[in-house]
C-alpha cells in the first residue's frame, strides 16, 4: 500500500478546496494534499459561455488578487456589474442599489464557475508544497489523537493533521466525521442558461421576485448578454424544460415583464435541485468544514461562493496563527476558533435569504403590500441602503486577512 503524510489533506479540489490550498501555500511552509474525486472533463472555453457563473463580491476579488489569480481571471472574461435591481412582480415595490452610492466603481462581477476553478487549479498545482491529486476516490477513514488517515478505492493511504471536507453538499467526509446537517428541501429547482436580450443590460444585474420563486438576469461581457437563474417550483420547472426555444424565451420575456426588451435567443437549459443545508458543526477534532460541506444557500442571494471563499480564508488565518504559536492545527480548541468566526456570520446569511424567500413566496394581499411598503421605504432610506450594499460587496468588519482591502 502506497502511503503519503501531509499536514493537511483537503478532501475536494473545487473553488473553495484549490482556494484554500493557495492560501495554506502562500501563508505557511505545511504540507498539503488535495483529493478530487472528478476528473477534469470540461475546460473553460472562449467559444462561449458556461451554465454555471457566480456573483463575485469585491472580498472575492481581493482574495484573488492577493492569491495572484486575478490577472488571470481578469485577462479571459469578467462582466462587472454597477447595479443592482430588484422587484416585486405582485406588487409595486422596487428598489435599486447603485455602487456610486457607496463611492465604489462596481458592485462586483459576473464569472463563470470553471473559469475561476481552473486559475484556483492551475495556482494550486503551481506550488511545490501542494499535491493535487485526481481523480481519487476515498474509501475508509479512521481518526487517530494526533492524525486522520484516509485510504482510497486503489488502496493509496493518506496521512494528515487536519483534513478540511472541501467536497460539497454532499460531502463524504462530513458523513464520515458524524457531522449531521439541518436540510430542508425547497421543493424548487433552478434554471440556468445564458441569454441574449434585445436592450443592453448597462451592467446591471436584475431580479424579479415572481409568485413562483426569483428569476435573475446577471449581465456578461456582451452589452446584450445574461445569465439567468430562475428558481421554479419542481413541477413548473420540468414543463418550461420541455418546452421548445421559441415558446420557453417567450415565457422567459413574459416573466421579466420585458425589461430587457424581448429575449432572442438561448443556450441549452440546464436545471439543478434547491435547498437550504448547514451543518450542526463545522469542526470535529482533526476536520473541519469549509463551503457547501459546511452550508448551502438559495441562489437568489448569489452569496454561496462568497461565503465558502471567506470560509477558506478565516481557516487559513486560524491555521497560520496556530502554526506561528505551534499549536496543533488539528486540535478541537484551535479550530472551534474558526467555527466561531464563521458559523455566526453564514447563519444570519442563510437565516435572512431563508425569511426572504419564504416572504416573496407569500401571496396573502396584506402581505404583497407590505413588501412593497418595505422595498421602496428601503429605496428612499440611504443609509438602509447603504447597509445592504456595503454587505453584498464584502465590506464589513471581521474579515480574514486576505480579503481585506490592502493600501496601496
Amino acid at each position: 500500500m502506497q502511503k503519503t503524510t501531509h499536514d493537511i489533506v483537503i478532501m475536494g479540489g473545487g473553488m473553495v478546496g484549490s482556494a484554500l490550498a493557495c492560501m495554506l501555500a502562500q501563508k505557511t511552509s505545511l504540507s498539503v494534499a488535495v483529493l478530487e474525486s472528478a476528473p477534469r472533463s470540461q475546460r473553460w472555453s472562449a467559444a462561449h459561455y458556461h451554465h454555471r457563473v457566480s456573483a463575485i463580491a469585491q472580498s472575492s476579488r481581493r482574495i484573488f488578487q492577493a492569491l495572484n489569480v486575478w490577472q488571470g481571471i481578469h485577462s479571459k472574461r469578467v462582466s462587472p456589474f454597477r447595479k443592482i435591481e430588484v422587484w416585486d412582480a405582485a406588487g409595486k415595490g422596487e428598489v435599486t442599489f447603485d455602487s456610486k452610492e457607496i463611492a465604489e466603481p462596481l458592485l462586483g462581477y459576473i464569472i463563470e464557475n470553471i473559469l475561476v476553478q481552473a486559475e484556483l487549479e492551475e495556482k494550486a498545482r503551481q506550488s511545490p508544497r501542494v499535491d493535487f491529486i485526481s481523480p481519487v476516490n476515498m474509501e475508509t477513514v479512521s481518526f487517530h489523537e494526533n492524525h486522520i488517515t484516509l485510504i482510497s478505492r486503489g488502496g493509496r493511504k493518506f496521512s494528515a493533521r487536519l483534513a478540511v471536507a472541501a467536497d460539497g453538499a454532499n460531502s463524504w467526509l462530513r458523513g464520515q466525521a458524524g457531522i449531521e446537517i439541518e436540510k430542508e428541501a425547497y421543493h424548487q429547482q433552478a434554471i440556468v442558461a445564458a441569454v441574449e436580450t434585445a436592450l443592453p443590460h448597462l451592467q446591471t444585474a436584475r431580479q424579479v421576485f415572481l409568485e413562483s420563486g426569483p428569476l435573475a438576469f446577471l449581465p456578461l461581457r456582451e452589452e446584450k448578454s445574461s445569465s439567468i437563474v430562475w428558481s421554479l417550483g419542481d413541477d413548473e420547472a420540468q414543463r418550461l424544460l420541455a418546452l421548445d426555444e421559441p415558446d420557453f424565451i417567450s415565457a422567459l420575456g413574459r416573466a421579466f415583464d420585458y425589461r430587457l426588451g424581448e429575449v432572442t435567443a438561448a443556450s441549452k437549459l440546464h436545471a439543478f435541485p434547491l435547498h437550504r443545508q448547514h451543518a450542526a458543526h463545522y469542526v470535529k477534532p482533526r476536520v473541519a468544514l469549509v463551503g457547501d460541506a459546511a452550508h448551502t444557500i438559495h441562489p437568489m442571494a448569489g452569496q454561496g461562493v462568497n461565503m465558502g471563499l471567506l470560509d477558506a480564508a478565516s481557516l487559513a488565518d486560524i491555521i497560520a496563527d496556530a502554526v506561528s504559536q505551534h499549536r496543533d492545527i488539528g486540535d478541537l480548541t484551535t479550530l472551534r476558533r474558526y467555527e466561531r468566526w464563521r458559523k455566526a456570520d453564514n447563519l444570519v446569511m442563510l437565516a435572512g435569504v431563508d425569511m426572504l424567500k419564504r416572504l416573496f413566496a407569500n401571496e396573502r394581499k396584506s402581505i404583497q403590500c407590505a413588501r412593497s411598503l418595505g422595498l421602496n421605504a428601503a429605496n428612499r432610506i440611504k443609509w438602509i441602503k447603504n447597509v445592504f450594499t456595503r454587505h453584498a460587496v464584502g465590506d464589513r468588519a471581521g474579515l480574514p486577512d486576505l480579503a481585506v482591502e490592502k493600501s496601496s
